[in-house]
């Protein structure tokens, strides 16, 4: 959607002298450009201050590695590659953890879409997450400080072969990457009822997030495609993120973002767009307490800017997103994760429409819904099965909607190792394509 329409456009125009339009025209410019400006500085403020404290974060955290006890570290240099690193400095009750995990996937289009011709295709991401707790460290800083660096190969289905807007597959990066796509440092406050987060991260580390639905392939029901542009996997940004616990079951949760910025850098970008986002988070439970669910509402703002020499319109969004346990196999143990869950989520167009990267506003609305069981069958407490439907209507012309049926078994094959068969039904993708059908298999180590 377009920005908003100015009054003055709307309304018949007024005979006024030379002069008159003149003066106002100048006191209208004038305005416009120091609100420009102080919007600048106070951007430039922010990230000047961010970036010194991410690299100055950056060298202590080199300097923590260096003060563990020679003797505690692994003589093959392996740890770091082979998983949680549990050794008497890198792990454990040391200071730094090291947190690998890969995922690798092989899809083919069976039907439909752009084409089914050599549409086999395998995509792999690999994740490497680093946490410093600054606390255990002798460095005189609070919190802990985190890196995520990632790599991604092969090619996703969605783009030459399906034609999705949804985006089949969560891990599809559309070109390769390889980057450090998070670094930030995070401290409690006011005894740690709230927490500061500062650097370059992920939106959805924290909002829009439906944490019951994490299992799912699509995109759609992990990040909804209305929120396209947001500083999102594969493009995080540089951000103040406030996480405030309001009472036991509520949370609000506050950030500001660099709004359009590459994944591929250090997390800004040279126009002056910013996202303000927030949203409350509310936990209760059913039967008993025995039944938890979390409901969420949020609230977004982009502002204008220029990008690629183009005018870009501010724009307002709004998301609700709901999430119940409704059955527990074993009600009394609070620790029992088996049983079946609901959630759905909805993002509908609000002011100036969804906030989106494109002023060509592609998407109008979305919506997703669906369910999951945690241990369905006797002895597979650790598997998932789940089905889920997620629609988005879209200005692209043909039957402008898009609607995507995935279901998927996620079996635990051992401690380190599940593996996912999952079929997306894909009914008019991006609206102008035949129907599609997909059929893949997942697999996630976790060393």
């Amino acid at each position: 959607m377009c920005g908003k329409q100015s009054l003055a456009a709307a309304r018949p125009v007024e005979k006024r002298s030379g002069s008159s339009c003149l003066r106002r025209r100048s006191l209208r410019d004038a305005a416009d450009e120091s609100s420009r400006s102080l919007r600048s500085l106070l951007w430039f403020t922010m990230r000047s201050f961010l970036t010194v404290t991410v690299l100055t974060l950056c060298i202590l955290s080199r300097s923590a590695m260096a003060q563990c006890d020679d003797s505690a570290r692994d003589e093959h240099g392996l740890l770091p590659f082979l998983g949680r690193v549990s050794s008497e400095c890198l792990g454990g009750d040391g200071p730094v953890t090291v947190e690998p995990v890969y995922y690798g996937e092989v899809f083919t289009n069976a039907r439909g879409g752009i084409t089914t011709n050599g549409a086999t295709q395998y995509e792999g991401l690999l994740d490497l997450a680093m946490t410093v707790e600054l606390d255990k460290t002798q460095l005189p800083l609070p919190g802990r400080f985190f890196l995520l660096a990632q790599n991604t190969h092969g090619r996703g289905l969605t783009e030459d072969f399906i034609g999705d807007t949804q985006v089949l597959s969560n891990i599809d990066s559309g070109d390769n990457i390889m980057q450090v796509s998070e670094y930030w440092w995070e401290f409690g406050l006011l005894g740690d009822d709230v927490t500061l987060r500062l650097g370059k991260q992920d939106v959805n580390s924290e909002f829009l997030l439906v944490e019951m639905a994490e299992d799912f392939i699509q995109s759609s029901f992990g990040l909804s495609p209305s929120s396209a542009g947001l500083p999102t996997y594969p493009d995080p940004s540089m951000a103040a993120v406030l996480l405030s616990q309001l009472t036991d079951q509520t949370r609000l949760k506050l950030g500001i973002w660099d709004g359009l910025a590459s994944g591929g850098s250090w997390g800004f970008s040279d126009n002056d767009v910013i996202l303000l986002i927030g949203e409350l988070e509310h936990k209760y439970s059913l039967d008993g307490g025995r039944l938890p669910g979390i409901f969420e509402l949020g609230l977004a703002y982009n502002s204008d800017g220029i990008v690629d020499g183009e005018q870009f319109p501010s724009e307002w969004g709004y998301y609700l997103q709901w999430q119940q346990l409704v059955f527990r196999e074993r009600p009394c143990d609070p620790a029992d994760s088996q049983g079946l869950g609901i959630f759905a989520l909805y993002l509908p167009r609000f002011g100036g429409g969804p906030v989106t990267a494109s002023p060509l506003e592609v998407i109008e609305e979305s919506a997703a819904a669906g369910f999951v069981y945690r241990g369905l069958l006797p002895g597979r407490d650790e598997d998932v099965i789940g089905a889920g439907i997620a629609w988005t209507q879209l200005n692209l012309g043909g039957t402008n909607r898009e609607t995507v049926v995935e279901t998927f078994y996620k079996a635990q094959v051992t401690d380190t190792v599940s593996v996912q068969p999952d079929i997306q039904y894909i009914a008019s993708p991006s609206g102008i394509y035949d129907d599609a059908l997909t059929v893949g298999l997942r697999f996630t180590v976790t060393p």
